[in-house]
This record gives structure tokens, C-alpha cells and sequence, in this order.
């Protein structure tokens, strides 16, 4: 579909397009994304099976809903005019982690093509790097969370020590290292409100 006057021009972005792409999908997922939080107030925590339970299940559909609620936020404000340039740092960064902006480019354009939902350009908070990501749906990640705890349930982490996996978790909930936890919640703070107006 084109949006341009002329039907020889290329298409381009028209405000009914992303009003209706606004209102389909993250209004959509906000509204859902409601229900499902009050359905996980209410859901069962005794019956819990990794193949398939209730609460495995909400909080699957929660991870996407928020996500594309966040996704489509980011997505429909770095939409802009013709022209915008990057800054200098971002520039700068471009080059050093990819060689140019044009090597960049080529490399997000060619993971847009092989995608099944998004292509993000993250900087990685652990090496301090930029690096483009994509996600084949949006419950693949939670983008803008950084961890505060993380527990390991793939088997590998416990089968060899521990009969079962409930085991392992009652033991790894007495043995968190709270110290670590207070830091990570901290440091996220501080950076929070450093970019809150932003996010």
C-alpha cells in the first residue's frame, strides 16, 4: 500500500497508519495486559507443571503483552521526520562497534528481513557496547527491566544435586544474597531516574 500522492512515489508513514497500528495493538495488549494481572492475583500457585499450568501460562501472556505495550512505545517514538541525523556519541559509537554507520545499517536492515517481530539497536549494560537484537515474538524478553534476582530452572542447574526441582528452589530461596539484591535495586534506582523521562 502506498501513502504517498503519486502512486510512482515510494510508500511512506501516514498519521491514519499509525493511528490504527497504535490502536490494534499496544492499546489492545494495555487492555489485556489489565486482565491478565488481575487473573494472576487470583491464580493457583499449588498446581504448577512446566509443560502446562494456569499461572505458567498468565504469566507467559503477561511477559508479551507488556512487552509489546513497551516495544510499540519505543517503536512509535523514534518514528520521526526525514532528516534527523544521530548525535555525535551515538555516531561515534556506531563506528566503533560496528565500523561505520552504513555496516550498522546493513546488519539491523538484514535482521529486520529475518525477524518474525522486532530488530532493536540495545546497549548492552554489562560491556558497555551497542549491539542490535531481535525478537521473534514479544514475549522473548522484557525489555527495559534489568534483573534484581535470577534463578536458574533449566535442569542442568540442579538435577545432579537435587531430587526435584522443588527442592532446589526452597533451598536457593534461603540462601539469596540479599546484600546483592539491595545493590542491584540501588544502582537500578539511580539509573531510573536518570532516564525516566525518556522511557
Amino acid at each position: 500500500m502506498r501513502f504517498g500522492g503519486n502512486t510512482n512515489d515510494p510508500p511512506k508513514f501516514s498519521k491514519e497508519q499509525l493511528e490504527e497500528h497504535n490502536r490494534l495493538y499496544p492499546e489492545a495488549h494495555a487492555t489485556k495486559l489489565k486482565e491478565i494481572e488481575a487473573r494472576l492475583i487470583r491464580a493457583d500457585t499449588t498446581c504448577v507443571d512446566p509443560t502446562y499450568c494456569p499461572l505458567r501460562s498468565l504469566k507467559k501472556e503477561q511477559a508479551y503483552a507488556l512487552n509489546s505495550v513497551r516495544l510499540h512505545d519505543l517503536y512509535f517514538g523514534n518514528i520521526g521526520n526525514e532528516g534527523s541525523q544521530p548525535s555525535a556519541e551515538v555516531m561515534t559509537l556506531l563506528e566503533r562497534d560496528f565500523g561505520s554507520k552504513q555496516e550498522w545499517e546493513k546488519q539491523f536492515a538484514g535482521l529486520a528481513r529475518c525477524s518474525r517481530g522486532w530488530v532493536v539497536l540495545g546497549f548492552d549494560l554489562k560491556d558497555g557496547v551497542l549491539r542490535n537484537f531481535f525478537a521473534d515474538d514479544h514475549s522473548e524478553g522484557v525489555w527495559s527491566v534489568l534483573p534484581l534476582l535470577v534463578l536458574d530452572v533449566y535442569e542442568h542447574a540442579y538435577c545432579k544435586v537435587f531430587s526435584t526441582r522443588d527442592d532446589y528452589v526452597e533451598s536457593f530461596l534461603k540462601l539469596v544474597r540479599w546484600e546483592a539484591v539491595n545493590r542491584r535495586l540501588k544502582a537500578v534506582k539511580e539509573f531510573y531516574q536518570s532516564i525516566a523521562a525518556i522511557l
